[in-house]
């Protein structure tokens, strides 16, 4: 399982996040995320339902892109469904597509108690790439 820490950006939330393959790094990065803006979740999964995220293609892979997208899926999920990601199971996962069933819990106001509101996943800041090892990093910024 991955790692991440926060890191102190003016007026919004930075993220390192570190995974152990780029599947790794994409669920981490939405655990860190989501633990930004609740502070319990959703105990059990409720909702199974597949997430997809693919860049726009191009001559270079953007596992940037992809990152900032993934979350955006996400985030849009949370917003009109109060769905929040629990588990993941990833079928295709590359630099410039990733698909995989996500097992989601409801965000119940009256239950769970929200932290942050997060407005966006910024392109400001973005570094995501693959290290030795096939490990995989990424530095990024949610406007709160």
């Amino acid at each position: 399982m991955g790692t991440f820490e926060v890191f102190d950006h003016t007026a919004d939330i930075g993220l390192k996040v570190r995974g152990t393959n780029l599947a790794d790094l994409l669920e981490t990065a939405a655990r860190a995320t989501f633990g930004q803006m609740l502070r319990d979740l959703p105990a059990d999964v409720e909702v199974i339902g597949e997430v997809r995220a693919a860049t726009a293609g191009g001559i270079e892979d953007d596992p940037g892109e992809l990152l900032v997208l993934w979350l955006q899926e996400l985030l849009y999920r949370f917003e009109t469904e109060r769905l929040v990601p629990l588990t993941f199971t990833f079928g295709v996962v590359g630099p410039r597509e990733a698909c995989a069933d996500v097992g989601f819990g409801r965000f119940d106001p009256r239950r769970h108690q929200a932290r942050l509101e997060i407005k966006a996943v910024t392109y400001h800041g973005l570094d995501v790439h693959a290290e030795a090892g096939g490990a995989w990093s990424a530095r990024f910024i949610l406007d709160v």
